[in-house]
């Protein structure tokens, strides 16, 4: 027969007082390398979030502010000349194109700009990827 059917170990499933005191150190130790590791993270992630992505995000709402602005001066214009002129449609649409080739314009001169003055490309990843990377 075994340990355990005797009756002079501990039960199945209970810890003996000396099990219970390591597995408490054990725990303690744990939770105090995982409160370093977090506030390491913590610090680690507040200065990355502060640069690279904000700026991301700063980018992102001028392209979707130019694109915007543009077609509603475009629409703007088209509709005030077709109340004068009364030429219907067609000045609207012809200057909601114009204003669309207008913004695109300035969202690509922005993108280029921030090409060479934006932050620097993440550590890890190419700038840019190459053709001949392929073969």
């Amino acid at each position: 027969m075994s340990n355990d059917d005797k009756g002079d170990g501990p039960r199945h499933g209970e810890l003996s007082p000396e099990e219970r005191e390591a597995f408490r150190k054990r725990a303690g130790e744990l939770g105090k390398r995982l409160d370093e590791v977090q506030g390491r993270r913590a610090v680690e992630s507040k200065g990355k979030a502060d640069g690279a992505s904000g700026a991301g995000m700063a980018q992102a709402f001028r392209f979707a502010t130019e694109l915007i602005v543009g077609l509603g001066v475009g629409w703007f214009i088209g509709n005030a000349l077709d109340g004068v002129f009364g030429t219907g449609p067609w000045l609207m649409i012809t200057f909601l194109m114009l204003g669309f080739a207008a913004s695109m314009l300035n969202v690509i001169r922005a993108a280029q700009r921030t090409k060479f003055t934006g932050p620097p490309p993440q550590a890890g990843k190419p700038a840019m990827y190459d053709d001949e990377d392929d073969k």
